[in-house]
């Protein structure tokens, strides 16, 4: 349970019951499953133009749809020098807002989600929809990692053809269209458009297409920055729907008013060398469709996606990835995971390698799904859940990588495991063994261009499966600049000749494998840790070691590196015992931090404030032998709340929210605090919450609390 952070909470009487109030939500709320007439809030797509024109992203002074508003901000990321080809992936699965469409998660498993960031520059949000909007939770999680989200408009067939007569009429027509895709674009917090005419047009439709295409390019530039339109391989500038695989003259003016051309995937090599051509100095923005169905495609899709992708890159293209969601929807969900690891990790020579780039970085690693929600190391809500928002920034390398790097032996693994977790519903598994000649097992985890600052703090939480007494854990960061490591060690891991000042320089020691000057840090002392417990995680030190897990805490001064950069963060455990026999190590890392702690004072002020509750409603259980989402039992005299918690937060971006309720009688006791859920924006749906109603106990209340979670 949170301490001493700063919350606010409402309260909702129980004498105020009115099983006849109906709440009207709106149409981006649906019931939550075939079982339950209880209505949760939903992405969903827009169908009609005039639908699309009636839309304002402000009513009665109020945001429009706030639950389906993304809060994360396009995160920095490491860039190439001299440019590179870029990857987008186009994700069209089952037809689109599936597990993904419920904005505040669900409770279940198998679901689909991407891990695999750092090889992708822009994610599209594809439907057969007129216009697709991003769930949040897509453009959340791809924002942590740096990555564009687009959404997409598509016309296809008679109903198609109908609506471009309506937009395509008059500049009129065209321009409110383009600006009401822009400021929804503005409102929703992703990044554009991934435009799809996939009907014949007329003489003046074409024309008015290609200005339709530059104006939204302008004015979603104006609105978004670093925003991109995108525009698919399909009508040409005669009218007709003619794909032409490749860029060249029919398709070059559609190419010329936005910022790319997403290529049809039944392409020729000698069309991709035309591309290129055609391209000069913008064949980065040529992307050529690779379907991972296999349809027709080069290398016939699916494991064989890496030939077509070879392709692409000897002629310096960009490429498409269409569909990846292929590993889940056609392998099934079972080998998800394994299946998923194996399809990138056969293009990942072939996919430029992006990284964090700016402060704060804090990861606990989760994906957005797990078999238990945790808060600092205990079970805040048990069973399988699945929620995109709650997805951490992912490492850049991954085990294959590791098997396949130029260290010996080791037999060394990292991967994601679900069975246990610090924050949300995974952590880092890492793994090796220590023989004769190897005393030192590295894993490398993010390729990173982070900026320096002094002071800097940094911490990082993990946990021992085996060989904690023999082995010693180190963060280490790689600096630019002077070229230099940071080792963060343990207190007890100083070895003979090592001074008291935790910031010089060991001039008599070199890092093996680097040949880099190395600075070492021991943590902080417990006595100066208490208040750091408190302000990152809202606890004390006993209640994460009660779990097992320890956090190490690091304040870097190192003035000579000023104005360096973070370019790699890596993990070291190194064999402390005078065996020389095989031992196995394992560990759980739950979490890094690095940030800077005047930005993270000033973070800390922030408060939750003006918490409200609205669109109220209760009814009886449909059945006397319900059960909680937690399994158990309810008591025959349990009736459900649902309402909808406002709140106002001053900072931006804001952080993520945790939500827990209470019960207070009219003698004055309050019930211990219990977890109900997460908010990744300034409002959350409590949804059929099981509450005791004693009829003879009128003054009962629920306190529902909202607690900033700082990252």
């Amino acid at each position: 349970m949170p301490i001493s952070r700063s919350g606010a909470a409402v309260s909702v009487n129980l004498k105020d019951l009115d099983f006849s109030r109906k709440p009207h939500l709106g149409k981006n709320f649906e019931v939550e499953s075939d079982t339950s007439d209880s209505l949760v809030a939903v992405t969903r797509p827009l169908y009609t133009v005039e639908e699309v024109l009636l839309w304002t992203p402000d009513k009665d002074g109020l945001r429009t749809d706030v639950f389906n508003i993304a809060t994360v901000p396009l995160a920095e990321r490491t860039q190439k020098q001299g440019g590179v080809p870029k990857t987008l992936v186009c994700h069209d699965m089952k037809g689109g807002y599936i597990e993904d469409r419920f904005v505040q998660g669900l409770r279940g498993d198998g679901c689909y989600l991407l891990s695999h960031w750092q090889y992708i520059d822009t994610f599209v949000y594809f439907s057969h929809h007129f216009i697709t909007l991003p769930p949040p939770g897509w453009t959340n999680a791809a924002h942590r990692h740096g990555v564009k989200v687009l959404g997409t408009l598509i016309t296809e067939w008679d109903d198609g053809a109908k609506r471009c007569q309506q937009f395509l009429r008059d500049q009129s027509s065209y321009r409110s269209l383009a600006d009401k895709l822009a400021l929804m674009a503005q409102h929703y917090n992703f990044d554009g458009w991934l435009i799809n005419i996939e009907n014949p047009l007329d003489g003046t439709q074409v024309k008015n297409l290609q200005c339709f295409v530059s104006y939204l390019t302008d004015v979603m530039h104006t609105a978004v920055q670093g925003s991109e339109v995108i525009w698919y391989d399909s009508v040409i500038t005669t009218g007709e729907l003619k794909w032409q695989d490749e860029l060249n003259d029919n398709n070059r003016i559609f190419f010329e008013s936005c910022d790319g051309i997403f290529l049809n995937y039944t392409w020729k090599e000698e069309g991709l060398q035309r591309s290129l051509e055609m391209a000069g100095e913008r064949q980065h923005d040529v992307y050529v469709g690779v379907d991972v169905f296999g349809r027709n495609c080069f290398g016939g899709g699916g494991f064989n996606c890496n030939k077509a992708l070879s392709v692409i890159r000897k002629q310096g293209l960009s490429a498409a990835i269409f569909a990846p969601g292929w590993v889940h929807e056609k392998l099934g969900a079972d080998d998800f995971c394994t299946n998923q690891n194996k399809f990138w990790s056969l293009l990942s020579d072939l996919c430029p390698m992006h990284g964090p780039a700016s402060l704060p970085f804090v990861t606990s690693f989760c994906q957005g799904q797990g078999q238990n929600f945790y808060i600092n190391g205990q079970v805040a809500s048990r069973g399988p859940w699945y929620n995109l928002s709650c997805q951490q920034v992912q490492p850049t390398f991954t085990s294959t990588q590791l098997s396949q790097g130029k260290e010996q032996g080791g037999n060394k693994t990292m991967v994601l495991c679900t069975k246990d977790s610090f924050h949300g519903g995974g952590s880092l598994l890492l793994g090796g063994t220590f023989h004769h000649g190897c005393d030192t097992l590295s894993y490398r985890l993010f390729t990173s261009d982070i900026p320096v600052q002094c002071p800097l703090l940094v911490s990082y939480t993990y946990k021992w499966e085996s060989g904690a007494n023999q082995t010693a854990v180190h963060l280490i960061l790689h600096t630019s600049g002077q070229d230099k490591q940071w080792v963060l060690m343990g207190e007890g891991d100083r070895k003979d000749g090592d001074t008291n000042d935790t910031t010089s320089t060991r001039k008599d020691i070199l890092d093996d494998s680097m040949g880099k000057p190395t600075v070492h840090f021991t943590p902080l002392p417990d006595t100066q840790c208490a208040r750091l417990y408190e302000q990152c995680f809202g606890c004390t030190r006993e209640d994460i070691t009660e779990q097992g897990w320890c956090t190490r805490f690091y304040m870097l001064r190192d003035y000579t590196a000023a104005g360096c950069r973070v370019e790699d963060i890596s993990l070291q455990c190194v064999r402390t015992g005078t065996g020389e026999g095989d031992a196995v190590v394992c560990l759980r890392l739950g979490e890094i931090r690095i940030v800077n702690p005047e930005d993270f004072e000033k973070r800390q002020k922030a408060a939750v404030t003006n918490v409200k509750c609205i669109d109220v409603s209760w009814k009886t259980p449909q059945h006397p032998t319900t059960t909680t989402a937690d399994g158990d039992s309810m008591a025959a005299s349990t009736v459900l709340f649902s309402g909808t918690l406002q709140w106002d937060f001053p900072q931006s971006p804001s952080p993520c929210f945790d939500i827990y309720f209470s019960y207070k009688g009219s003698d004055g006791n309050t019930t211990d605090e219990e977890y109900l859920g997460r908010a990744h924006n300034s409002v959350y749906r409590v949804v059929d919450l099981p509450v005791v109603h004693d009829k003879a106990d009128t003054d009962t209340t629920i306190d529902f609390t909202v607690y900033p979670i700082q990252g």
